[in-house]
């Protein structure tokens, strides 16, 4: 059985004996009509076997469906290097357990390059805390910024996401070039938008009350901007209902506040984007909010091969949900494409599994109801007849391997990827019970995880046994893929309930080459990151391989750059790109075990940098090693004179910047770079150098104090201030003799208006630097602000003190030279220090601080 013969056939078709039968019985059927789809399914029911019972010993009456491993199985080697890589200190729930079903559902997990440098960062969802805890107690989400060498660490900049968290997604809705974050969990949905790496909440985005589960971004109307749909899980309230304090499920009997069915669903959401007017909320007139499911995810993915992306939902205990996306709204096929299943479905994976040129879509679902493998028979049966569904799909997840083997296990997140690099692309699956444990505190039964080989796109076999990391067993919950390491394969990440984060490295020895695409889309003339809803077909060695930027899995994302196994093809062909705006892009020239960046409309496709260096600029290949040392300090060395001789900045900043090109990663080069940038009123610019100098050397305590101070300096909104007070307080540990940066960081106390901290910070400074001027000038502002003008009036003589014999300014203090003068001075407020004359009149000394700070206040406010 070989593939098409034509490389530039999209489609080519791989159907076993079996295969062939079902869908020629397929077709028959639909021929027939219903009366003989009735006949069929009645003379199914007839010949099926008893019904499966959890725990049943008598292996014979599904072992014929076990595939067993084959001898031409890969030795598929993963490497646990959660502690090593620097996240083995995430907790996903901080317990004990209350037995409420929200406790138990989350967390998930989402890859996204967030800042920039070519590398994918982690966000890790913690599923919170017992319902009766209080806020403070719940354990916060955290953002792990991957620092290229393997290893991770919690990013500066990122605000606490203390929620009873579920899931969360990366989309680029602002369409300005970097990922925002959507996390959703009980009673809340948090919108994140990134400047720069940096995140910040968007208030306006209504926080609202529900069990709200997987989010998932596409643009559903081809406006250019991504939308927002949101799964509503059951309307829960703790303890709710007059019902029994128990039930019974599958002859386990579970708490009441457990079982999903005690509860009535709650309606998923679906958020229009309408750009700068924000968020128009519109599930139920559009006829998606599926009022009667009880929804856990969500995927945008186009099946139908229309070039509009359609929306299927998982929904536990109801039947799922499939809308077809006609360009004019949305319809429900959901029956008529054979996939409205009632069981418990938890996860999706969408993925062309056997190359037959359409997109196939897996389920995870609850215990002793197996596993879903909907084959799309689109490729097979053609264009739908008039009047008929735009898609049929046929459930062969036992036929393939999938089904009878996960009879005991409940499935939650899913991926597909080629982990061997051989051109199918495999499955993992991520297992974990909802059925506690006898013993107290009460916690979940673990379960082992799935990895399913695709032999050669005729079935699945469960490796699981070969791998001790997956086969090791856990109460996981989130699942997501990605070369996190950039080292061309794909790796795996896990949330488990019943602990935090397991990271899994890919170390299998490869059967093939690879590529991997990063894509740009510019509708409008607006660069979007991540290329969402895109779809490729990449040709090489007489296969055409799909692949889709899409949503999926359970809770969580997986990375947005997609990644092609071609097997033992020595060279690509040619790469389609239909953007999601409707045109289709050819690329040609690209070489494999490489990433590729292509831009919608750009007729040459870029080649990136492997690993976290991808943005820094290189020296020209044809200068040796002994050249660029050379060159370096040439231009080193007149950009020091150009700074510190001749104060000549405008000078220095090109020469650091050529002097760069042949050593990236130089830490004096980078500070003295952004300090340039500083001087010539380069905010951005300053903050890129400072932060790659902190990327660099993650202790550099100048670059991380430089950094902070600049940007509490320029702050614009809440998410600012927020940042620079993450980064200056890891300043602060990496020295914390140093009484600079504690006295910047009572400074951002400040202006966030935290007096009392302000004041504490302050105090700790005078203790320990009796000459500190700003300390106590600060200081005393506290005093005077809080209405005690002696105390402010003594604090300023001590001030004064300080100052000793200094020579005060000459002139008055305006307040647009204060301004003027914060770009360049140490710490955000130290042009009132520098500017006071010595007046000890409270009123007087202070007046220009509280009208700055005032102004400061209200900028934030507006731009919140």
């Amino acid at each position: 059985m070989t593939p098409s013969s034509d490389p530039n056939s999209p489609r080519p078709v791989r159907l076993g004996r079996r295969r062939r039968r079902l869908y020629t019985t397929l077709v028959a059927l639909a021929v027939v009509g219903g009366a003989g789809l009735w006949l069929g399914i009645r003379a199914y029911r007839a010949q099926a076997p008893q019904g499966y019972v959890p725990g049943q010993d008598d292996a014979d009456i599904t072992s014929k469906l076990d595939l067993g491993i084959p001898a031409e199985a890969p030795d598929p080697k993963f490497t646990d290097v959660t502690e090593a890589a620097g996240l083995g200190g995430f907790s996903t729930f901080a317990g004990p357990r209350t037995s409420q079903l929200p406790e138990d559902m989350g967390g998930g997990v989402a890859w996204g390059d967030i800042d920039g440098d070519g590398d994918e960062d982690l966000l890790l969802v913690a599923a919170g805390v017992a319902l009766t805890a209080s806020e403070t107690e719940r354990p916060s989400s955290i953002v792990y910024e991957n620092l290229g060498d393997g290893t991770f660490e919690a990013a500066a900049g990122i605000p606490g996401i203390r929620i009873n968290g579920m899931g969360a997604a990366w989309g680029d809705h602002d369409a300005d070039g970097d990922l925002d974050l959507v996390v959703t969990g009980y009673n809340a949905i948090r919108l994140y938008e990134n400047e720069r790496g940096s995140l910040g909440r968007d208030y306006s985005f209504p926080d609202s009350e529900g069990f709200w589960a997987g989010p998932a971004w596409g643009d559903y109307d081809g406006d250019g901007d991504l939308d927002l749909y949101v799964c509503g899980y059951v309307r829960y309230r703790a303890q709710e209902g007059s019902g029994p304090t128990a039930a019974e499920q599958y002859g386990t009997e579970v708490p009441y506040t457990l079982n999903p069915s005690s509860f009535a669903p709650q309606p998923n959401l679906l958020y229009r984007n309408d750009g700068a007017a924000g968020f128009v909320e519109l599930a139920e007139e559009l006829g998606v909010s599926n009022p009667t499911g009880r929804s856990l995810s969500a995927l945008w993915h186009d099946f139908d091969d229309d070039g509009l992306l359609d929306l299927y939902v998982a929904n536990d205990v109801s039947d799922n949900a499939f809308y077809h996306n006609t360009g004019a709204g949305f319809e429900d096929i959901s029956h008529p494409a054979f996939v409205a299943d009632y069981r418990g479905a938890m996860g999706l994976a969408a993925a062309d599994w056997n190359d037959d040129g359409d997109d196939d879509l897996f389920i995870t679902h609850w215990i002793a109801q197996e596993n879903a493998l909907y084959d799309s028979l689109l490729s097979d049966l053609g264009p739908p007849a008039e009047g008929g569904p735009a898609v049929r799909f046929m459930d062969a997840a036992d036929m393939l391997g999938l089904g009878q083997v996960a009879l005991q296990r409940v499935g939650w997140g899913a991926a597909f990827a080629d982990f061997d690099h051989d051109g199918r692309q495999d499955l993992v699956v991520a297992n974990g019970s909802t059925f506690e444990n006898d013993a107290e505190p009460k916690g979940l039964r673990p379960q082992p995880s799935f990895l399913f080989w695709n032999r050669d796109g005729e079935a699945f076999h469960d490796i699981t046994p070969l791998v001790p990391a997956l086969a090791e067993a856990h109460v996981s919950r989130g699942l997501a893929v990605s070369d996190y390491d950039n080292d061309g394969d794909i790796d795996i990440a896990i949330v488990d309930l019943d602990g935090g984060v397991r990271l899994l490295r890919n170390d299998i020895e490869k059967r093939g080459n690879w590529i991997k695409l990063r894509l740009r889309a510019t509708p409008n003339g607006r660069a979007i990151a991540g290329g969402t809803g895109a779809s490729i077909v990449v040709r090489s060695g007489g296969v055409a391989r799909r692949r889709s930027v899409s949503s999926g899995s359970y809770l969580s994302q997986n990375s947005l750059t997609l990644h092609i196994g071609i097997g033992a093809a020595e060279s690509i062909d040619g790469v389609d790109v239909r953007w999601r705006a409707g045109a289709t892009d050819t690329y040609t020239g690209l070489e494999p075990n490489a990433t590729w960046l292509l831009v919608e409309g750009a007729a040459t496709p870029e080649r990136l940098a492997q690993g976290a260096r991808a943005t820094a600029t290189q020296p020209p290949s044809s200068v040796s090693a002994r050249e660029a040392t050379t060159l370096f300090w040439q231009n080193h060395r007149a950009a020091m004179d150009a700074t510190k001789v001749d104060g000549d900045y405008a000078a220095a900043i090109p020469l650091f910047r050529e002097a760069l090109r042949y050593d990236p990663d130089h830490e004096d080069a980078l500070y003295y770079l952004g300090a340039c940038l500083v001087a010539m009123g380069d905010t951005d610019g300053a903050l890129a150098s400072f932060a790659r100098l902190v990327e660099v050397n993650p202790s550099s305590h100048r670059g991380l104090r430089r950094w902070g101070t600049l940007r509490a300096s320029t702050a614009e909104s809440a998410a600012h201030l927020d940042a620079a007070y993450e980064t200056l307080a890891r300043a602060q540990k990496v020295n914390q003799e140093e009484t600079g940066v504690l006295l910047a960081l009572g400074e951002v106390d400040l202006l966030r208006g935290r007096h009392g901290e302000a004041e504490r910070r302050f105090s700790l400074v005078c203790q320990a630097n009796e000459r500190s001027v700003a300390g106590f000038f600060l200081r005393g502002y506290v005093a005077w602000q809080a209405g005690d003008a002696e105390a402010a009036r003594a604090i300023l003589q001590r001030a004064t003190d300080a100052r000793g014999d200094e020579k005060t300014p000459e002139g008055a203090v305006m307040e647009g030279d204060v301004l003027t003068a914060m770009h360049t001075d140490a710490t955000p407020l130290a042009a009132f220090t520098r500017t006071w004359e010595g007046n000890r009149d409270p009123d007087a000394a202070y007046r220009p601080l509280a009208n700055h700070l005032r102004a400061i206040a209200t900028s934030v406010s507006t731009a919140e």
